[in-house]
């Protein structure tokens, strides 16, 4: 039940200063009531590819297949009961290649709009929406595949963001 006169944290359409806020009790109970009632772990990390010799793009293709593949099976092993989504972004000037899968056991839907056959550097977006398990066992089930999936397929990779971290630090701020 949602009562019309109550305005949710989420509505900021107000004045108020949140700086002025006690910031660390406030977010971190904001952060737990939405999970408490949405119950879905969430988790993005960015990462960087580099590639002096190139990754032909029919590679990388095969890769994104897999790592979505294993990361979906990887949550639903680990506790999850659904998955709501798991995409990726592959971009780079040449274009991008968006990727989605909800079922591990279904093929992962690609959408490819890369120019390019052979990739030599590439932003890497990876988004990944869960029931039944927390932000920190959704990122430890992506993180048990990533390393050895990007080496199975010669894909060097550096992280340039883990939202976990980013998130957490500002809901753990004391």
């Amino acid at each position: 039940m949602h009562d019309d006169d109550h305005d949710h944290e989420d509505d900021h359409d107000d004045d108020h200063d949140h700086e002025d806020d006690n910031t660390s009790g406030r977010d971190r109970l904001h952060l737990d009531i939405h999970r408490a009632v949405d119950e879905l772990g969430k988790y993005a990390i960015d990462m960087k590819v580099t590639s002096p010799e190139g990754v032909k793009k029919e590679v990388v293709l095969k890769f994104i297949d897999d790592l979505m593949t294993k990361v979906t099976k990887s949550c639903m092993d680990n506790g999850a009961d659904l998955v709501g989504h798991v995409k990726s972004f592959f971009s780079n000037d040449d274009g991008s290649i968006m990727s989605s899968i909800v079922d591990h056991r279904a093929p992962t839907r690609i959408k490819d709009s890369m120019g390019s056959d052979v990739i030599y550097e590439a932003r890497f977006m990876f988004h990944i929406i869960v029931h039944g398990i927390w932000d920190d066992h959704v990122r430890e089930s992506v993180l048990d595949v990533l390393d050895a999936t990007f080496r199975k397929w010669g894909i060097p990779y550096e992280v340039t963001a883990d939202h976990f971290d980013t998130e957490k630090s500002i809901a753990h701020h004391m």
